[in-house]
């Protein structure tokens, strides 16, 4: 009882915006340091260390901020959570770190740094073969940064999604249920 009174208390989803928010605020400044480094990550011939790095930079911290907002929850609760309260922090970190990070992205590409999407656009013009590729860049050029946008929100989601069920696999712990049999009910923990 005393659990679920805990639980009805501290919803994760406060601390989940709070995750969310330093993740997109670090991704924009890995945009940053990959433009300082001369680092194009959508180039083609992009060198593999590049590659690792970027991939490792991109991915890692975002798995760790899953992770986090899980153990910083259960600890709000008292070390026990179920698994579907930990799937909730996950999924609503990985959601809300999407959102905030495509409006991030819309926020870099329109007025940080205009030029960017026009390398991104001359980037898709020089990887097209055949002129109905390059008539196809034309027609998406416009929409880019949205498609973008909707983009990172799909793919981070859908990712948070894997990585919040892993999580919630890791994190999740029952509060012991005990057998009161002199007074013969159950006692949670």
């Amino acid at each position: 009882m005393e659990q679920k009174i805990i639980e009805s208390e501290k919803k994760p989803t406060q601390l989940a915006l709070q995750v969310a928010v330093i993740y997109a605020i670090y991704s924009l400044i890995l945009l940053y340091v990959f433009k300082a480094l001369g680092i194009d990550t959508q180039d083609k011939n992009l060198a593999i260390g590049h590659k690792v790095l970027s991939t490792l930079l991109t991915y890692v911290p975002f798995i760790l901020a899953i992770f986090y907002t899980q153990w910083k929850h259960k600890s709000e609760l008292g070390g026990f959570m179920t698994f579907g309260r930990a799937f909730s922090a996950g999924f609503r970190m990985a959601l809300l770190a999407g959102l905030f990070q495509a409006i991030l992205m819309v926020l870099y590409y329109k007025l940080l740094d205009p030029g960017a999407m026009d390398q991104i656009i001359e980037t898709a013009r020089a990887n097209a073969k055949t002129e109905q590729e390059e008539q196809e860049v034309e027609m998406v050029s416009k929409y880019m940064i949205w498609m973008i946008a909707f983009g990172v929100i799909l793919f981070l989601a859908f990712f948070g999604t894997i990585i919040s069920l892993i999580g919630a696999a890791i994190f999740k712990k029952e509060r012991p249920v005990y057998i009161d049999t002199q007074n013969n009910r159950i006692v949670e923990g």
